[in-house]
């Protein structure tokens, strides 16, 4: 057995583990053999089976809404919305403070609701709505919810990054005292309510850092939210699940950290965070990731071919290793760089030989 990611995904080694966000309509209606906007969810599942994708975040039960065409942009409340792929992308346009003082007068602690948020996590956070995907998923694979506010990202998402900044800045005290310490309740029930579900990861989100590293003083983070991460992490502990941590940015300045926290895998965005540094640090761990998306948007077919196979030589001795590309495909990579990298998935060992015409015939 390759590892223990292969048990839970009743994998061997002759099939490497694979996670991956799909949003591009190309490759999902060439692997699918179907129109993704009038038979989504029976596209996606074919184009999950046929690409190998074992780890899966996006379970759509109805049919995807039209999206918008490249450069176009409309209104959702406060959201800006913009082409992605199959579904759009949305954009906070309004925050709720116009500037740091405003926050600051605030004596109550905030409420927070987390499904008035529109994340890049694509369903809402309910026990019902999470076992009916994975009942949908069925032995397809392993759906999975991912927390997009762990407990950092409530500051990005809710107040902006000045604000946000700015009142760490310049009264952290009270910026924990109204909205971190009840950030880290809310994120409690959450947390409990993912532990209900059948799947045996959860997935946390938190964007500590940009790409030049930590964004706040390293004794912020001592002090304000790695001690609430011990009690976060053991509730999932205790359930008998394990804790995926998922991070952008350069996140190598807290690998020590997330050690001694003793996460059981890691999804950083690559080459943010150097993918060999990811492979030293967390050689005894689950790390999912590895390909760099900006290659498979920018790069030759040649060039993404040879990514892969430098990805496949570097993680073979790696027992937790989970191909993934975590900025995820979206619709702005090209159909044949799409094609060069599942075909080279395919040569490694991570989709299916026949995944091109597995459902070419029906």
């Amino acid at each position: 057995m390759r590892s223990d990611v292969d048990a839970l995904l009743n994998r061997s080694y002759e099939k490497i583990p694979s996670k991956e966000t799909l949003n591009n309509r190309a490759i999902i209606e060439f692997a699918s053999g179907l129109d993704v906007y009038h038979e989504t969810r029976k596209a996606y599942f074919r184009a999950y089976e046929a690409l190998g994708i074992d780890l899966i975040n996006r379970v759509p039960l109805q049919n995807a809404p039209q999206p918008l065409g490249p450069g176009e942009t409309s209104q959702k409340g406060n959201y800006t919305k913009s082409c992605l792929g199959v579904y759009d992308t949305v954009t906070l346009a309004q925050y709720p403070f116009r500037n740091v003082d405003d926050f600051l007068v605030l004596e109550k602690e905030w409420e927070f609701e987390y499904d008035t948020l529109i994340t890049p996590v694509p369903h809402t956070l309910s026990k019902e709505d999470i076992l009916n995907r994975e009942q949908a998923v069925g032995r397809l694979g392993y759906y999975y919810y991912q927390l997009y506010t762990t407990l950092f990202m409530w500051g990005v998402e809710v107040l902006g990054w000045e604000v946000y900044m700015m009142a760490a800045a310049l009264n952290p005290e009270k910026l924990d005292r109204i909205f971190l310490q009840p950030a880290f309740e809310k994120s409690k029930k959450m947390i409990e309510q993912l532990c209900l579900t059948n799947c045996p990861f959860v997935f946390l989100h938190d964007d500590l850092a940009d790409s030049r590293g930590p964004i706040f003083q390293p004794e912020w983070y001592d002090q304000y939210i790695f001690p609430r991460y011990i009690e976060l992490f053991s509730l999932i502990r205790e359930s008998g699940k394990k804790i995926i941590f998922v991070a952008d940015g350069n996140m190598e300045p807290f690998f020590p950290r997330l050690l001694e926290l003793d996460v059981d895998g890691v999804m950083f965005e690559n080459p943010a965070s150097n993918f060999d540094v990811i492979l030293e640090a967390f050689s005894d761990k689950i790390i999912i990731g590895g390909v760099e998306t900006n290659m498979l948007t920018l790069g030759t077919p040649g060039e993404i071919k040879n990514h892969i196979y430098e990805v496949r030589d570097k993680t073979g001795d790696c027992p937790g290793f989970v191909i993934s590309s975590p900025g995820g495909l979206h619709g702005n990579i090209p159909i044949k760089n799409a094609a060069a990298y599942f075909d080279a998935r395919a040569d490694i060992g991570a989709t299916p030989k026949d995944w091109k015409t597995r459902f070419s015939s029906e």
